[in-house]
């Protein structure tokens, strides 16, 4: 059997989402991430320039490899998939094939990469829960290797802590309701919340275009508002596949916290979610252990799971530490491109 691998085109997204839909119905790292949608969402709102790789044995799609390129003024870098956490890498069914594909496929990008001439690092996020690194390790020795942390949820061995439970029928006691139907003004006040969230705990902000673009997709994405007397005061934005609902975008009104709207939400959607027949909750990446967004999801159960980001630096470490931070981040927002710890 022989493996070719390729750049995907547009045109071949039915084979492409026929592949996700396959693969996701028994693995959990298949997400929302990787549909076109997505995809078209990130080249929408100006991330890069899409680059998606499949490996193809004997004519049959075996494994896909989901990236992006961005070119800024000092050359390119690749990330598979930029907007951080455990969201790409190498997508296949396991068994004793899985190696020679995840191989196939980083040599092609590592080919494509080189004769490109002007890439600056490349950046591999393993994909959400698979913890067995051994290809990533073989395919780049040389890659800079940052240790990561997510939480999940099992949705079949979970079930609402006490606490949760008291703190949801207060929302309920107090009078907020919950709604999901989209309109152009639900979108509107979200997003004033989202932003207004973002810069009261320094959170990199999403562009407005990314909510008003999947806001409109009705597949894969679901919307919950939390009122209290006609006012917004909390929403959630996830992200689904076949077996996995990712928690994408939440906001809540800082001084209405006592009703407890985002708890609201969270167990309306994780319902929700058990019900379609999705087994896991995807927590996503928390700026650190102890951190207050790691507390409130070990709040509701979530168990730990660890990732990694394998950096591959095609210039010397002075050329980043030149480059510095602030020009990096400003350069090429949402990619992974060098530790900043090693600068």
């Amino acid at each position: 059997m022989t493996i070719e691998c390729r750049v995907l085109g547009a045109h071949e997204d039915e084979a492409y989402c026929a592949f996700l839909n396959r693969l996701g119905g028994d693995s959990p790292s298949v997400l929302a991430y990787h549909y076109p949608f997505y995809r078209d969402m990130l080249v929408g709102v100006g991330i890069g320039e899409p680059m998606y790789l499949a490996a193809f044995r004997d004519g049959e799609m075996a494994g896909v490899l989901p990236g992006f390129l961005r070119t800024g003024n000092d050359g390119t870098v690749y990330c598979s998939l930029p907007f951080f956490g455990p969201n790409a890498g190498v997508l296949c069914a396991g068994g004793p094939k899985a190696g020679e594909t995840h191989r196939a496929l980083f040599d092609a990008v590592k080919t494509i990469l080189h004769e490109r001439g002007d890439v600056l690092s490349a950046a591999f996020y393993t994909p959400f829960l698979n913890d067995d690194y051994s290809c990533y390790d073989a395919a780049f020795p040389e890659a800079l290797v940052v240790e990561k942390f997510t939480h999940y949820l099992d949705t079949d061995r979970f079930s609402i802590p006490g606490h949760i439970a008291y703190d949801i029928r207060k929302a309920q006691r107090l009078g907020v309701t919950v709604s999901t139907g989209v309109t152009p003004e639900r979108i509107e006040e979200f997003y004033t919340l989202y932003a207004m969230n973002c810069v009261d705990y320094g959170i990199p902000q999403k562009p407005r275009e990314t909510v008003d673009f999947l806001a409109c997709e009705r597949e894969h994405v679901r919307c919950y508002f939390a009122h209290h007397e006609d006012r917004m005061i909390a929403g959630l934005m996830v992200l689904d596949s076949p077996r996995t609902t990712s928690y994408y975008m939440p906001c809540a009104l800082h001084s209405a916290r006592t009703f407890q709207a985002p708890t609201l939400l969270i167990g309306r959607a994780i319902q929700d979610s058990r019900e379609a027949g999705r087994n896991y909750w995807n927590w996503e990446s928390s700026p650190g252990p102890e951190s207050g967004v790691a507390l409130f999801k070990r709040k509701w159960g979530g168990e730990m799971g660890a990732y990694r980001v394998y950096v591959v630096p095609f210039a010397a470490p002075s050329f980043f530490q030149g480059l510095g931070r602030e020009k990096i981040a400003a350069e090429f927002p949402h990619y992974f491109v060098y530790p900043f710890d090693r600068l």
